[in-house]
């Protein structure tokens, strides 16, 4: 059974408790637009409109158009340049609080400098993946820190 892509985005809205009108609105998108989408009487948004709702409901652009990665050629992958531009859009709204820009530009910062303490091109090569994985292990660990957090409120 494929789940159709209307179904999704209902799912994942109903999921993050907001309503259809408020979600609309959000998207930039009359109600009754984003009401035929979910109910797979409108197929053909544009791409503008499946990005906004991508990033809205923080969903795999993958999955919102429907590409199984199991059956998918390689001729009707996404293209990285698409992940990048959803990337952008969010990185750039956590920039936009002051103090979030000078802690990363200070961790920027500290890593370029450790280029010239690392002269070795291959012990950095390491060191950079070194700081990728533990960056992973520690967005893990608090991600399951907030998802604790949230069932002691429940």
């Amino acid at each position: 059974m494929q789940i159709k892509v209307g179904e999704l985005i209902r799912a994942k809205r109903e999921e993050y408790n907001i309503s259809l009108v408020d979600f609309a609105r959000q998207v930039d998108i009359s109600p009754g637009y984003l009401s035929q989408l979910e109910n797979g009487k409108k197929t053909n948004p544009s791409l503008e409109v499946m990005l906004k709702i991508a990033q809205e409901l923080d969903l795999d652009i993958d999955s919102l158009l429907g590409l199984d990665q199991e059956s998918e050629t390689p001729a009707l992958r996404i293209p990285s340049l698409l992940r990048l531009v959803i990337a952008k859009d969010r990185n750039l709204k956590a920039l936009e609080d002051r103090e979030i820009q000078r802690k990363i530009s200070n961790l920027l910062d500290r890593i370029l400098q450790s280029k010239y303490l690392i002269e070795d091109s291959e012990l950095y090569g390491l060191f950079l993946e070194d700081l990728y994985v533990q960056t992973e292990t520690t967005l893990k660990r608090y991600m399951s820190m907030e998802i604790l957090k949230n069932m002691g409120r429940a």
